[in-house]
């Protein structure tokens, strides 16, 4: 980019520079010629102005006048050349003279003026002939021109500076951008108040953003997959090592059982395969309170095994939300409650205004920081609570940690509409409410 920036400028000032530079030389050399003749015609007068009325002319005298880049010549009225320098013939120019006519011009390599001089009735007797080499003309005009040249040059060596230091400008922050997308740095160079530029660095910023995010789904991934497929794979574990100890006289049950856990292993795996690719699941019918009774059923005997109760209630009702997803929310509650929690662990489904509450309490303080949205927590605890709520969004309900003395964890979702009534759903930040 710099190259071109540079290219094009230098190209841009040259073109410029010619298109002013040639025109200009042209009226330079015709303005240095007119001058010339007119000079050597002014001396023509001057010298003229020397010859005496009547009696001989010296014309050293005038050649001493007008100095050695003249050349003084006498002619009388029938053309010969009298005194001084010039052709033995007379030349157009002298012609011209004698005839009564002051004349100028080019004649050969020099540039001539010639004056009449002692106008009597006949017309003049003598032409004053004042001739310069015309090298001494295309010297000055070589000079001029030369001065002309070096100013172009000056105007061209400007515009490298200025390109030089516009394309370093315009380089520095795309240098600073690709040097920033190859290291760790968080913060993102500074704005450079260039548009083009700036809207680069936002995109730039944006999709890093968005990668870091991916990557980050992508390694927390194997993480909630080991934590989430433990209680499946424990259950179906126990269930056969209990057959194996103890075979109950239909073998039926444990492979019911067995199927079950694997029922439940397959939807743990579809739910996180949707968590990961930030899919949002759709929500069905389904009753939380009887989900709630059946994940309590399954957890109590292990609440039992350390002194604890687990308990649920609340009525029949109808809320849209995915089962499977609901469930794995229920257990990594639960076993929060288990792990963390202390005292009796409740389980209470009620309605709310327009929305379905399930609330999974315990008699431990409230924790603080809100292990929810605390990252540092979320490194030192494990991913659980923070999948639970991420499962919770996937399908249009909301997990929050209420603020009560004691730990009380509330999964909010939206009420299903029941038969024959037509829900209008409205989505504040408290809840999804039904009208």
């Amino acid at each position: 980019m710099r190259r071109r920036i540079l290219t094009t400028i230098i190209a841009v000032t040259t073109a410029a520079v010619l298109g002013l530079f040639v025109p200009a030389s042209i009226a330079i050399a015709g303005a240095i010629r007119r001058g010339d003749l007119l000079d050597v015609q002014r001396d023509a007068s001057i010298a003229a102005s020397l010859v005496p009325a009547e009696g001989p002319v010296d014309v050293a005298t005038l050649q001493r006048a007008l100095g050695p880049d003249r050349r003084v010549g006498l002619y009388s009225r029938d053309g010969a050349l009298v005194g001084g320098f010039g052709p033995d013939r007379p030349d157009p120019i002298v012609s011209r003279a004698i005839a009564g006519s002051v004349a100028e011009g080019h004649v050969g390599d020099a540039l001539v003026a010639a004056v009449p001089v002692r106008m009597a009735g006949g017309g003049p007797a003598l032409a004053v002939r004042i001739a310069e080499p015309r090298a001494n003309s295309r010297t000055r005009m070589a000079r001029s021109i030369t001065l002309l040249a070096a100013e172009a040059v000056l105007i061209l060596a400007v515009a490298v500076l200025f390109g030089l230091l516009l394309a370093r400008r315009l380089n520095r922050p795309i240098d600073e951008l690709r040097s920033w997308t190859g290291t760790d740095r968080p913060d993102p160079p500074d704005a450079t108040g260039i548009r083009e530029i700036d809207a680069l660095r936002a995109v730039l910023v944006d999709e890093r953003s968005r990668v870091e995010d991916l990557l980050a789904r992508e390694r927390s991934f194997s993480s909630q997959v080991s934590h989430q497929l433990r209680t499946p794979v424990a259950a179906l574990r126990v269930a056969l090592e209990t057959e194996l100890e103890a075979p109950r006289r239909d073998h039926t049950d444990v492979l019911h059982e067995s199927l079950g856990a694997l029922d439940r292993l397959e939807a743990t795996i579809g739910s996180l395969l949707s968590l990961s690719r930030h899919a949002r699941q759709p929500a069905v019918s389904i009753d939380p309170s009887a989900l709630a009774t059946e994940r309590v059923r399954w957890w109590r005997p292990r609440f039992e095994q350390s002194g604890r109760t687990v308990d649920s209630s609340g009525p029949p009702v109808p809320a849209l939300a995915v089962e499977a997803a609901v469930e794995h929310i229920l257990d990594v509650l639960l076993e929060n409650a288990l792990a963390h929690g202390r005292g009796a662990v409740r389980v209470e489904t009620t309605v709310g205004s327009g929305a379905i509450h399930v609330d999974i309490a315990d008699r431990g303080p409230r924790p603080d920081p809100d292990p929810l949205v605390d990252e540092d927590r979320e490194r030192r605890c494990g991913i659980g609570l923070h999948m639970a709520r991420s499962l919770a969004e996937s399908f249009g309900g909301r997990l929050v940690l209420l603020d009560r003395p004691s730990t009380t964890f509330r999964l909010v979702l939206r009420a299903a509409p029941r038969p024959g009534s037509v829900p209008a759903l409205s989505l504040d930040s408290s809840s999804l409410i039904s009208r």
